[in-house]
């Protein structure tokens, strides 16, 4: 989640967005110059560092703990970059982002609870500072070493590099992408337990595609899990079906970066599909085949990101 989603609509002197992983995806939060957190006696908890820093890529990770250059771990998100700014046809960008991985939860959610006390209890968060005046936008990651510190960071990364290009991604688009990308490169953006859950939902009809609904969704509130599961299913209809929808969504994020917003995407939608609820319905019916029989090849499920873990 980014900055931009809220940049342009809420008038404010400084304006803070946050992305967290947890049981409702992404939170955001808006602080006016002046407003924050009350000065206290006590030392502020200290961010991660004693190791130094170490860069891979435009990211920059800041440990208590040595860190091996080698790791698979660096590598990969190395190519997450890549493969972000490659999928999606977007400029490279050199902004920094700052990583800062704690040794653990505790000392995490206690640097967390005093600088950012308004906001909820998170595995990870996404924090976009305005900068200076004319300059970047300073990218922050805050997570801890844990079991799903890959997941979080890929989430969290992919906002950072979608929002370092543009600077106002809807809100279930930005969604969207951070849920297609943070999943294991070999799923190529399949991520089986939403397939299931909405095929289920649309089955039984207790959830309804409507993508101009969620284009009307502008407060994170607004989002339940079903919100989530559907943003990523149209992300990966555009990247993953038919050369024309990837198109749409490739021009639609590159109107993005320009100064008029390009409005609606669902109207462009409609120009490639007959009818793209059908569609995206018969490419779920096609997905969900094809992960039972990944799954039955592999003896199991194939890799998939919870959302309702904290």
């Amino acid at each position: 989640m980014a900055e931009s989603r809220r940049a342009g609509r809420v008038p404010m002197g400084f304006a803070l967005a946050v992305c967290a992983l947890g049981l409702a995806g992404c939170e955001s939060l808006f602080k006016n110059r002046g407003e924050d957190p009350p000065a206290v006696t006590v030392a502020p908890p200290a961010l991660p560092g004693k190791a130094g820093a170490h860069r891979v890529s435009q990211f920059v990770f800041y440990s208590d703990a040595a860190l091996k250059p080698s790791a698979p771990l660096f590598d990969e998100l190395s190519r997450l970059r890549d493969q972000i700014f490659r999928d999606l046809a977007l400029p490279p960008s050199d902004t920094i982002v700052q990583v800062y991985l704690f040794d653990d939860q505790e000392k995490y959610e206690r640097y967390m609870r005093f600088r950012y006390p308004e906001l909820p209890k998170r595995r990870a968060f996404f924090v976009a500072h305005p900068g200076t005046p004319g300059g970047p936008r300073e990218l922050l990651v805050f997570t801890f070493w844990g079991d799903h510190l890959r997941q979080d960071l890929r989430h969290e990364l992919t906002h950072a590099l979608v929002n370092s290009v543009i600077k106002d991604v809807p809100l279930w688009l930005d969604e969207g992408l951070a849920e297609y990308f943070e999943l294991p490169p070999e799923n190529h953006g399949v991520n089986p337990a939403h397939v299931q859950t909405l095929r289920k939902s649309l089955s039984n009809q207790s959830y309804k595609l409507n993508l101009a609904r969620l284009e009307g969704l502008d407060k994170v509130d607004q989002m339940n899990p079903g919100e989530y599961r559907e943003s990523w299913a149209w992300v990966y209809l555009m990247l993953r079906s038919k050369p024309e929808a990837k198109t749409v969504l490739l021009s639609y994020l590159q109107q993005l970066r320009g100064k008029r917003h390009p409005g609606l995407i669902a109207p462009k939608l409609a120009r490639v599909f007959d009818s793209a609820d059908e569609a995206l319905v018969e490419h779920l019916v096609r997905l969900e085949k094809d992960v039972e029989r990944l799954g039955t090849e592999r003896g199991g499920s194939v890799s998939t990101a919870r959302r309702d873990r904290r």
